[in-house]
């Protein structure tokens, strides 16, 4: 049933007068009398009582004011729904743990952004269990992280490396030897670390900000991204400390393996290969 007809029979419930309505509907007379009619052959009920200068509704046409009035309001959300829904952009989601965030996401922030210009994005550090959990859920698109995730519900993606680099606030750490900082750069980078180092941290973290801000407030030496510390390398506000460890780490793009046909997820990880 057309919406316009239930609007013909509140206009004409209203003024009780066919001519007025058709007049503030900008319509004929004619088109009022055969929507009027379209709805009584509708409904098998007479909805006015037609006498020379006095139209009443009927106990039917009295019904059917609530009901008009209704779905006049459901046709009206349901057009204002509909136009959102064609504005509403395409939800893609990317998490990165701590460290692969501070050595690689951070940088190409900016480029991402613009990159998903036409896409509502979402940006978060989290957690590698976390991030496993979103992924399993369907609440997130993408992973970056340094390890994988060893389980056939996952594809992994060797998308680039990140370097780092032990830095100093002096170039001769050893007298900064109780004011070392851990940054947690994987499961792999742990294995190394305490292959090589015995030195006792002074701090943990997960974050390469969080250990750059401390010694650089305090004095002390941490791995840090070459990316991230190349001005204050430059500068010499810290200094490069020959290390045994492979400081080359790898960055992997995780996604749910039945995802790999999502055309954005495609182009976004081409994206990342082309900005090393």
């Amino acid at each position: 049933m057309d919406i316009r007809v239930f609007k013909t029979f509140l206009q004409v419930a209203e003024t009780r007068h066919f001519g007025r309505a058709a007049e503030n509907l900008f319509i004929t007379q004619a088109a009022v009398s055969a929507r009027i009619k379209q709805l009584e052959e509708f409904y098998d009920s007479h909805l006015f009582i037609r006498d020379k200068n006095n139209l009443k509704l009927t106990p039917a046409g009295e019904m059917l004011i609530a009901h008009a009035n209704l779905m006049i309001e459901q046709m009206e959300q349901s057009k204002q729904s509909i136009a959102l829904a064609k504005q509403q952009k395409i939800k893609f989601d990317i998490a990165a743990t701590p460290n692969v965030w501070d050595a690689y996401l951070n940088s190409r922030l900016n480029k991402s952004i613009v990159f998903f210009q036409q896409v509502s994005l979402g940006m978060e550090i989290s957690a590698r269990e976390t991030i496993q959990r979103k992924l399993g859920e369907k609440t997130l698109d993408i992973g970056l992280l340094a390890d994988p995730i060893k389980n056939t519900d996952f594809t992994n993606e060797l998308i680039g490396y990140f370097e780092l680099a032990l830095v100093s606030t002096s170039e001769d750490y050893h007298e900064l030897i109780e004011q070392y900082v851990y940054v947690d750069w994987g499961l792999t980078f742990q294995k190394e670390h305490t292959l090589h180092h015995k030195f006792q941290p002074a701090l943990r973290t997960t974050t390469a900000m969080i250990a750059l801000e401390v010694i650089l407030s305090q004095g002390g030496f941490a791995y840090l991204p070459i990316e991230l510390v190349a001005p204050l390398l430059k500068s010499k506000t810290l200094y490069v400390i020959d290390s045994p460890l492979l400081i080359k780490r790898p960055i992997y793009l995780v996604t749910r393996a039945n995802n790999s046909s999502n055309k954005l997820l495609a182009n976004y990880k081409h994206f990342l290969q082309t900005m090393q």
